[in-house]
């Protein structure tokens, strides 16, 4: 068992999420940097559904009852190495602390942690308040168990510094263009990508919203249709939001372009007063991109 002996700000149990379910009004969820994620639990040789811990802003600190390898990756934290597999003895106290640069860390323990699967998945649903073995994010005093998820070894050294994303703006993210473009002016798309874009304090699982100085996109009106992760909408008043992965399913605001899933990541470690900037891509770089980095998981495939 693993105890929690402080929470953090916001610590939740993730994996990679329940897909399929939109229509029901579920999003897909699960971890919002994917990559860390999945990077961390190939180093301590998990299955990559396993699930894991997510902090955000301030990590937790878990007391073990028995020896474990775990790996602390994402965000960039003072108290864990980063990156690499690391012994916890029995007994004996981790410390995640601080987050930053970077606001969302994943630490991973050899066999994943154990709780209950709830509609597939074993990730914390921040819209629905469920799932993640507590219905909320992680309290002192929690206690959960380690799994055996386990896929092979864990690595035995370090991940690489050249296969990791950046964790400080500020940020270029690649976009594709959105289902709603023609209910924009012809030159909105451009515009757009011009512009220099400040996260604002308005900023979760669900999603962030942009402040956009000397930007003003009119659209026309819509029907209330599906949304995904990394949708960019834009309101009646001209604002940006990015959905991102515990998102509403749908939505009545016009979507201009769409986060590829290669830099969802780099979303994920956004923080309040980093400037964004879009970078409009066509649907073969987005590919390209998301290649890129199963190649930097799994060198064999």
């Amino acid at each position: 068992m693993i105890e929690v002996v402080e929470s953090g700000r916001w610590t939740t149990i993730q994996d990679r999420g329940r897909s399929g379910l939109e229509r029901f009004g579920i999003p897909s969820g699960g971890a919002a940097d994917w990559f860390a994620a999945a990077a961390a639990n190939r180093i301590v040789g998990n299955q990559q559904d396993a699930a894991l811990l997510e902090a955000t802003a301030v990590g937790p600190t878990l007391q073990f009852d028995a020896d474990a390898v775990v790996a602390v990756t994402g965000g960039y934290v003072d108290g864990p190495t980063g990156w690499n597999a690391i012994k916890v003895l029995r007994g004996s106290k981790l410390a995640v602390g601080t987050i930053g640069p970077g606001v969302r860390t994943y630490v991973a323990v050899r066999g994943g942690i154990d709780v209950p699967i709830v509609l597939g998945s074993r990730s914390y649903c921040q819209r629905g308040t469920f799932g993640g073995g507590f219905g909320r994010p992680l309290a002192a005093g929690d206690r959960f168990a380690v799994g055996r998820m386990i896929d092979g070894d864990p690595m035995s050294e370090p991940w690489s510094d050249s296969h990791r994303l950046q964790v400080r703006g500020p940020w270029e993210i690649r976009v594709i263009a959105g289902p709603q473009t023609d209910a924009f002016a012809s030159d909105a798309l451009e515009r757009l990508s011009v512009t220099a874009c400040r996260v604002s304090s308005e900023i979760d699982r669900m999603g962030l919203r942009l402040e956009t100085r000397g930007l003003r996109l009119q659209s026309a009106e819509i029907l209330t249709v599906p949304m995904t992760a990394g949708a960019i909408q834009v309101t009646p008043s001209g604002g940006l939001i990015v959905l991102h992965v515990d998102h509403q399913t749908t939505g009545g605001y016009p979507v201009i372009a769409t986060v590829i899933n290669a830099d969802l990541p780099l979303l994920a470690q956004t923080r309040p007063g980093d400037t964004v900037r879009f970078r409009t891509v066509d649907p073969a770089e987005a590919a390209r991109a998301a290649r890129r980095l199963t190649g930097w998981l799994d060198p064999a495939s």
